[in-house]
């Protein structure tokens, strides 16, 4: 039986969720990013559902809000997959879903730049693996519950995209990059 491990939180957790059970899948749901090294110690998952997570705005400047954005909201992402990357199967599916928003309307935006960041996880975690092939996929706030769970659990209709190229070649590219980034000694930002 497959096993998926759905994290996040806010309005779209229950809604992936349902539509992961109702895919035949067991599923492991950690709504709070603090418990998920305990939640995901001795386990192995088939699949991999990252959510937004939820979050609460605090009063201050739209810069503090912006820095809470990306350190509690985006770069937790980062932590979150790196914690569970070792209890993942060879060959998992990780779905990141976007659907994050900034949490202050007045604050500045830009969902390029968030779909970005997730493409840089999805790249991050396929080099970790590498030689190995890691099925990551990024979908954005459009996807509904259904398709995610149809594409975590591979009960969906597959897609030309999944499978282009040669997998020795894109695992020999990810394991060059991962050791490009190893090996950066200083980096300026």
């Amino acid at each position: 039986m497959t096993t998926v491990l759905v994290t996040g939180g806010g309005e779209r957790l229950d809604e992936v969720t349902s539509a992961v059970k109702a895919t035949g899948a067991d599923v492991v749901v950690v709504d709070d990013l603090g418990r998920l090294g305990e939640a995901v110690d001795g386990q192995n998952f088939d699949a991999y559902v990252q959510l937004p997570v939820a979050m609460t705005p605090t009063e201050g400047s739209v810069v503090s809000k912006v820095e809470q954005f990306l350190t509690q909201g985006m770069l937790s992402r980062f932590r979150a997959a790196a914690t569970v990357l070792p209890a993942l199967a060879p060959d998992a599916n990780v779905m990141l879903v976007g659907g994050q928003t900034n949490i202050d309307v007045d604050a500045p935006d830009d969902a390029d730049a968030r779909a970005a960041m997730l493409r840089v996880l999805a790249h991050a975690l396929r080099a970790e693996r590498a030689p190995a092939r890691l099925t990551v996929r990024v979908a954005d706030r459009s996807w509904t519950g259904e398709q995610i769970a149809a594409r975590a659990t591979g009960t969906g209709p597959s897609s030309g995209t999944d499978a282009s190229g040669d997998d020795a070649q894109i695992g020999q590219a990810y394991a060059d990059w991962r050791a490009e980034v190893v090996g950066l000694m200083r980096v300026e930002f």
